[in-house]
C-alpha cells in the first residue's frame, strides 16, 4: 500500500466518530487524522516489537524517561511494565499531549509524570508550529525546529505557540531518581540535543538509551554516543507484524529505524542481548531487520 492509498484509508476511517478503543495494552482515544492512530486502528498496537524490547530490559522497579511520548501508545505498556516505578513523559505538541493524558488516565496508570514541554540543551522559551489537526498527516514526524514539515510540505491550519524547553539535567524530578534504566528518544532532529542536556543524568545512571536515528542523522548520533561511552546496536523493525493484536492479514510497509544502546561496562559484562547486531558505519547500506520471540 502506497502513500496515497495510506490517506485514502484514513479519510474513510475518519468520517466516522472514533470512540475509545480497546488495543493490545489498554484503552485508547486517536488523533482522527493522525497516521500512528490510523495504523493503531488497523492493527490493535504500534511498532509491537519495540513494546516487546521495553518489555524485556525493564522489571517492576525500573525508571524511564521517555522524550517525544506523542499519544502514548509505548507510554501506557511502559507504565504497565514498570508499575513500582517512574515513567517521566515529555510531549510538546498540545493536543497531542491531552490525548497522552486522556489514555494515560483511561488505563489508571498513577506511576506516570507527563509534561507539556520540549527537551534540549538548555532551558528556554520557544515558538513551535501548532495546529488545528484536521489535516491527514503524520503527527508523529513534528519537530520542535522544524514543526510538521520534516517528511513532507503540510498543508494544513498551521499558527504558533509558546512552549518552555527543559534540560533532563535541570528537571527537578528526574534530579531525585536513584536509578534509570531507560531513556527513550523519538525528538525528529533534536536528539543530540536531548542527549547533551541530559550529560549528567546519563554519566550518574548509565540507562539504556534507545533512540529514534534517520539515515542523516545515524553517523553523527552514533559518534556521540561513542563520546560518552555506548555502544549502538540497530533495532529496525516492521511495524507490521503478523500476530497483530487484530489479526489483520492486510500489510502495510513501514520500518522504523533506531538505536539501543548501552554502556560499555554493560558491553563489558557481556550484557547486551545476543540478538542484537553492531552498529558498524562500513555497512550501512545492510541494515538487519529485528525479528523478536
Amino acid at each position: 500500500m502506497n502513500d496515497q492509498s495510506i490517506n485514502q484509508s484514513i479519510n474513510q476511517s475518519i468520517n466516522e466518530p472514533i470512540p475509545v478503543l480497546k488495543l493490545r495494552h489498554g484503552n485508547f482515544k486517536l488523533l482522527p487524522h493522525d497516521l500512528i492512530s490510523f495504523w493503531a486502528k488497523e492493527y490493535g498496537e504500534w511498532s509491537e516489537l519495540e513494546v516487546m524490547l521495553f518489555g524485556k530490559l525493564l522489571d517492576p522497579h525500573a525508571n524511564v524517561i521517555e522524550v517525544g511520548s506523542n499519544q502514548g501508545m509505548h507510554a501506557v505498556p511502559i507504565a504497565q511494565f514498570i508499575a513500582k516505578g517512574k515513567l517521566f513523559c515529555f510531549e510538546p505538541q498540545r493536543i497531542v499531549f491531552q490525548h497522552l493524558c486522556c489514555n494515560i488516565t483511561l488505563n489508571n496508570l498513577l506511576n506516570v509524570y507527563c509534561y507539556n514541554q520540549g527537551v534540549s540543551d538548555q532551558c528556554a522559551n520557544t515558538e513551535i508550529e501548532a495546529s488545528d489537526y484536521q489535516t491527514d498527516w503524520n503527527y508523529g514526524s513534528f519537530s520542535i525546529d522544524k514543526g510538521f514539515s520534516t517528511e513532507g510540505e503540510f498543508a494544513g491550519e498551521v499558527h504558533r505557540e509558546t512552549i518552555s524547553l527543559i534540560t533532563l539535567d535541570s528537571h527537578p524530578e528526574i534530579q531525585k531518581l536513584t536509578s534509570l534504566r531507560l531513556l527513550k528518544i523519538d525528538a525528529e532532529g533534536f536528539d543530540l540535543k536531548v542527549l547533551a542536556g541530559a550529560e549528567q543524568t546519563i554519566a550518574k545512571h548509565k540507562p539504556v538509551i534507545f533512540i529514534e536515528v534517520h539515515s542523516d542523522s545515524i553517523i553523527s548520533t552514533k559518534r556521540y554516543l561513542e563520546s560518552i561511552d555506548y555502544c549502538c546496536y540497530w533495532f529496525v523493525s516492521n511495524r507490521y507484524q503478523k500476530n497483530n493484536f487484530f489479526e489483520n492479514s492486510k500489510e502495510i510497509k513501514g520500518l522504523d529505524t533506531n538505536f539501543v544502546c548501552f554502556h560499555r561496562t554493560v558491553v563489558e559484562n557481556n550484557g547486551v542481548p545476543d540478538y542484537l547486531v553492531a552498529v558498524n558505519e562500513a555497512t550501512l547500506d545492510r541494515v538487519p531487520i529485528m525479528q523478536l520471540g
